[in-house]
């Protein structure tokens, strides 16, 4: 009996010993994965941290561009009809027209003396921190600027201002704009939205905490937002933020494996709860590999949308959406690029200007002009559109680059023929003058030159229509309906 109770202890022993070292086995292996497991969600929020910071960084600079042409188209109208500058109410309709919130005008010395917003007279850029940004506007008259969304300086409402320069120097314009999408993507790449994007693991936690207070403000936890991490067990001030370390520790109430690290100006933590990961060895592992691929393909949908968006965004930023033609900011950026084929035979820029516009607003409503610019737009479409590529530089200003071996006089024929027959079906005069220049015939010319050449030959052929047709273009300015010859140094304007 004694011997088979020595048998019985030793085989229980021996047992157990077995249990044990084979418990041993699983609860190492099951740390192990919870630490990788936790090192997949850290490179992901890592991951998406980065991307959003990056996507931010592309939406702040493009709409930076956006408001710098902006603010030079606004300066443009300006500049053409210098009446505008000192009236209130068409100050307003061009913000509206050209979608800002406000427009000042500032003279030499850098105080506003016009713009839409009358209680800001006076405000110069000494008369705040906001403001003063732009001082070395004064200093360099080719200088563009953008502000990042700040206060501003007379009721600090948050704004985006971009100013530029006039064309001869004699003015500053500025526009102010509130960054309401600017701010919808920066809420929507918040810390919190973050770790919620994240796919759960069972047992697994993220806390997102401020670098430099510790203060919790993003976790799957949500009784901790707001606490500590000190609170939560962590005191970071004993651990290399810059190295990623794993370690065992009660976070709350729940015995865990914690891995953390620093990134950028938050501590992120992970947390694999020791009871959920050790209930047994199968489930875990293959909980973790359905995870990780939804995972992937999570992160796969969001840079796949991110993408989307992106490009949407920069088709749109490129894009007039009245005529569906490539706008000024296009056009500016792309004009380079055709820098050596101005040398290709068949090379041609042809400048394009709505003519009696603002008549058939004035006399017609604004309704009518956007129907004359549509008009127009589709007209230079089917003349010009297959040959090249096609611009709406200004309100009724349009560029188009294009080869072909068809003459100019062929093409303003062919413009002129569907600008008639656009008039005859829709009871409205369409008129367009155009300048077409050959490159070829320009050799030792950049293609910015050839661009004022068509421009000298577009008006030209304005001051022949407007001559036709008895204007005097001086008094339409004026108010002033009588027809009267009109100068050629008029028409220029």
């Amino acid at each position: 009996k004694s011997n088979v109770f020595l048998l019985g202890v030793v085989t229980i022993l021996v047992v157990a010993l077995l249990i044990g070292f084979e418990s041993f086995i699983q609860i190492s292996g099951n740390r192990r994965q919870a630490y990788q497991t936790a090192s997949v969600v850290m490179d992901q929020v890592i991951g998406l941290i980065q991307n959003n910071e990056d996507r931010i960084e592309s939406l702040t600079e493009s709409l930076k561009e956006d408001f710098i042409t902006r603010a030079k188209a606004i300066a443009y109208i300006v500049d053409r009809d210098p009446l505008k500058a000192s009236s209130y109410v068409e100050l307003k309709k061009i913000a509206e027209l050209m979608l800002v919130d406000e427009i000042h005008l500032f003279d030499v010395g850098g105080s506003i003396y016009a713009g839409t917003e009358p209680r800001y007279y006076g405000f110069n850029f000494d008369s705040g921190e906001q403001m003063s940004f732009f001082k070395p506007m004064l200093q360099d008259k080719t200088l563009v600027m953008c502000q990042d969304v700040t206060p501003n300086t007379a009721e600090g409402k948050m704004m985006m201002y971009a100013i530029c320069w006039n064309e001869d120097g004699t003015r500053m314009v500025q526009v102010g704009i509130a960054p309401v999408r600017l701010l919808k993507e920066l809420r929507a790449t918040s810390v919190s939205e973050i770790v919620d994007g994240i796919p759960s693991y069972s047992g697994t936690d993220i806390l997102m905490a401020d670098i430099s207070t510790g203060e919790i403000i993003a976790s799957t936890v949500g009784k901790l937002i707001g606490s500590s991490l000190y609170d939560a067990g962590i005191d970071i001030s004993k651990h290399d933020l810059t190295l990623t370390e794993s370690f065992s520790g009660n976070i709350g109430e729940i015995n865990s494996y914690c891995t953390l690290t620093g990134y950028n100006d938050y501590v992120i933590l992970i947390t694999v709860d020791k009871k959920a990961v050790n209930t047994n060895v199968v489930r875990p592992l293959l909980m973790t590999l359905l995870y990780m691929i939804a995972a992937v393909l999570i992160i796969y949908l969001i840079i796949k949308r991110m993408t989307s968006q992106l490009i949407e965004e920069q088709k749109c930023a490129n894009t007039d959406q009245m005529t569906g033609f490539f706008n000024r900011r296009a056009y500016e950026r792309e004009l380079d690029s055709y820098s050596d084929g101005s040398r290709e035979n068949g090379f041609m820029y042809v400048s394009l200007d709505l003519n009696g516009l603002k008549a058939t607003n004035d006399s017609l409503g604004h309704d009518a002009g956007d129907k004359l610019i549509k008009g127009a737009a589709d007209c230079i479409e089917q003349c010009f559109g297959k040959y090249g590529r096609l611009y709406r530089t200004g309100g009724d200003e349009f560029a188009a680059i294009i080869f072909t071996d068809r003459t100019p006089e062929e093409l303003r024929s062919d413009l002129l023929a569907r600008t008639t027959e656009w008039s005859e079906s829709n009871a409205l005069k369409l008129s367009v003058s155009c300048g077409i220049v050959i490159g070829s015939e320009h050799e030792n010319e950049s293609v910015y030159e050839i661009s004022k050449a068509a421009d000298a030959l577009m008006y030209e052929d304005k001051h022949r229509y407007y001559v036709s047709n008895g204007i005097d273009r001086r008094r339409r300015r004026n108010g002033d309906q009588r027809q009267t010859p009109a100068s050629s140094k008029e028409e220029q304007g």
